[in-house]
């Protein structure tokens, strides 16, 4: 069950909304249902079906269960009293819990990933998915970039109004650069990481990944590789392999260097005082104001079209009731906190946290280098996703949660093995082919994390 049902599912998110099917669930914005959401009911089903049979809700390695629990338990009370305070119609009330409940709906992939894997190989045929599904993710947004202009209108021609005109910027299966880029720094993030710590196959996809993270032109995915990078040169074993990364970035930047920076200019990608800078800036600060107003409970998670408009301050924000980004005000924690207030951001940053924890745990406290790899992957994705959410909102993104939650999960298993201190798990030599005191064995699944060349 577990070889098929893991990788279909990373299958299906990196899909992303190449399968559309509009529904009017919502007269001012496009909303579509795409096969992720279909596969997930069935999934979790067999999810509550398997705890069943084993006379327990519990996960046992699902170490975020209570930190998942405790936000959306802040959110939905911070939900039901702004439905109260604002008076909130009971359509409007509905459609904002639906909201609430896909957050918590796209975290089965959490508790499918904690609970199926059992070992540490079993983590590296899920990781070895996830990297190379991300490598074809990328390979397609590079062939897009340059032959299917303004993708996300061939895919859905019939809601002209609902997207961007992004011409030749890279924006794959999700058909925005902003979301791709963000999967796209995290997948070059963690080849960085897995060839530090000395699995040198991981380095054939860095100039791919260096190169489609450059298309999508987007300043907040590179900014928040930049920050990743820079912590994963900071604590890295091998850290010339970590400056050789940003040199293969850099020269992919030289080497196209006159088709890259027309583009560049033509998207005003070299300004922060463009119109799209601006609109952030000024979404931050609508935040701000929402936050100093709402401290204690904010608005109610995702009431943003029905609350913020009658708001003094929103006015030139640039925030729109309408269209895409109708449901959000994008500004990463500053979101979180606005819509949640004190008690939904501590939650929040308690479940960021308690994968930071582990992410460094096992980074330092475990002799495997593939367990430290996972654990500096995982602060690295945490990084991109906290940066590049203030910029566009990743963290609340059905598919970028989905596939962080799957990183999350093998995270969890790995720190709770690490724990258990088995010695073909939690880096012993003496019982671990792979590391350094016995003769190393290369599994036929282990590419790209082979520690041989």
């Amino acid at each position: 069950m577990r070889k098929f049902v893991l990788p279909f599912l990373v299958g299906l998110m990196l899909c992303g909304q190449l399968i559309r099917v509009p529904t009017n669930l919502v007269s001012f914005k496009s909303v579509a249902i795409v096969p992720s959401d279909i596969a997930l009911a069935p999934l979790g089903f067999f999810l509550v079906i398997r705890k069943l049979k084993g006379r327990s809700l519990f996960f046992e390695r699902a170490v975020l269960q209570w930190p998942i629990f405790l936000f959306f338990l802040a959110a939905s009370i911070s939900l039901a009293i702004n439905a109260e305070y604002y008076r909130l119609h009971s359509y409007e009330v509905k459609l904002s819990s639906l909201f609430l409940l896909r957050w918590l709906y796209y975290t089965i992939p959490y508790f499918l990933v904690s609970d199926l894997l059992k070992s540490r190989l079993h983590a590296k045929h899920l990781l070895n998915f996830l990297l190379l599904g991300a490598a074809v993710f990328s390979g397609f947004g590079v062939f897009q970039a340059i032959f299917l202009p303004n993708f996300a209108i061939v895919v859905d021609p019939s809601n002209l109004a609902g997207w961007d005109l992004q011409r030749n910027r890279l924006v794959s299966a999700f058909l925005d650069p902003n979301f791709a880029g963000c999967l796209i720094a995290t997948a070059l993030a963690g080849s960085a990481a897995f060839w530090m710590e000395g699995f040198r196959r991981a380095r054939y996809l860095i100039p791919l990944f260096g190169l489609a993270l450059i298309l999508t032109y987007s300043r907040g995915s590179m900014l928040a590789f930049l920050m990743a990078f820079l912590y994963l040169v900071a604590v890295g074993k091998n850290k010339r392999r970590g400056l050789a990364t940003l040199f293969v970035v850099l020269l992919i930047v030289v080497a196209g260097a006159p088709y890259l920076t027309k583009e560049a200019e033509s998207y005003q990608r070299f300004t922060v005082s463009d119109e799209s800078a601006q609109s952030r800036i000024d979404l931050w600060r609508s935040n701000i104001g929402i936050i100093r107003d709402n401290f204690v409970w904010g608005i109610g998670f995702n009431t943003t079209p029905f609350v913020v408009p009658n708001l003094p301050y929103i006015s030139s924000s640039g925030y729109a009731p309408t269209g895409a980004s109708s449901f959000c005000i994008t500004g990463g924690l500053l979101t979180i906190f606005a819509l949640t207030g004190i008690f939904g951001l501590s939650a929040y940053c308690y479940l960021l946290g308690k994968v930071i924890w582990m992410s460094h745990f096992i980074s330092t406290r475990v002799r495997d280098p593939f367990y430290r790899a996972c654990g500096r992957l995982s602060l690295s994705s945490v990084i991109i996703l906290v940066v590049s959410s203030f910029f566009t909102l990743t963290i609340l993104y059905t598919f970028i949660m989905g596939l962080s939650w799957m990183v999350f999960g093998i995270l969890s298993v790995l720190y709770c093995n690490s724990k258990q201190g088995k010695p073909e798990l939690a880096g012993d030599p003496a019982g671990d082919p792979n590391l350094p005191g016995r003769t190393r064995g290369v599994l036929a699944t282990e590419s790209p994390f082979s520690r041989r060349a």
